[in-house]
């Protein structure tokens, strides 16, 4: 009696097609982030290297349409009275503590002024609901340019689209710790574009498992 000729698993076949499809898509995206990855980075080395230049010169070339984020830049900013601080809310070193935010009014740029992330109000820590203290107007701040994505709420009228993360104040703060972004953005890389060899050996057992399902199906011992 002649035996009947397995069929070809079609269905399986599609599945592991796709699934490998996928899988190798993964890896390709890794990749592309990883070379995004270590351009941010040599991007990032030549900004910790580099001078801050005057925040009003860096502000019409944004104000021309130009992406100035990340420039280091130092402001002095127009007198003001002492005002509640902006709180935006974070964590650090896994306790909860508030960033203050002050708008920097100036003179002679094409904006009124940029709001500053003055760092962490140490008073702060541990609470979820602090009140908004009282605190100076800022005086001369140097610092990086970010774009706040989301928006830390309202922006005075006339005011850069941008965020000074300062850090360095005089005078300083009472209370208020410089916690520029800058110093994390590095680390906040670590992982990205790392995972690249892992979606590509999954596809590689995946292609494998599938070889010796497809041998044993078309094989089958007699």
């Amino acid at each position: 009696m002649i035996s009947e000729r397995p069929r070809f698993p079609f269905v399986l076949s599609l599945v592991c097609a796709a699934a490998f499809a996928v899988l190798v898509g993964l890896g390709a995206w890794q990749l592309q982030r990883l070379h995004w990855k270590q351009a941010e980075l040599a991007r990032i080395a030549r900004l910790n290297a580099s001078w801050p230049q005057p925040i009003a010169a860096v502000l019409v070339l944004a104000a021309r349409g130009q992406d100035v984020e990340l420039s280091r830049v130092a402001a002095t900013c127009a007198p003001a009275p002492r005002a509640p601080a902006r709180l935006k809310m974070t964590t650090d070193n896994g306790q909860w503590i508030a960033r203050a935010l002050a708008p920097c009014r100036l003179a002679g740029a094409p904006y009124a002024g940029v709001i500053a992330d003055l760092g962490f109000i140490e008073a702060t820590r541990g609470q979820t609901e602090p009140g908004a203290p009282v605190i100076p107007a800022p005086v001369r701040l140097t610092g990086v340019l970010f774009k706040p994505a989301p928006p830390d709420g309202p922006t005075p009228p006339g005011f850069a689209p941008y965020l000074l993360s300062v850090e360095t104040e005089a005078p300083p703060e009472a209370g208020v710790v410089p916690a520029p972004y800058a110093v994390s953005a590095a680390d906040n890389l670590e992982y990205v574009g790392a995972y690249a060899p892992t979606w590509f050996g999954l596809a590689g057992v995946l292609a494998g498992v599938y070889a010796a399902l497809l041998w044993r199906r078309l094989h089958p011992k007699s």
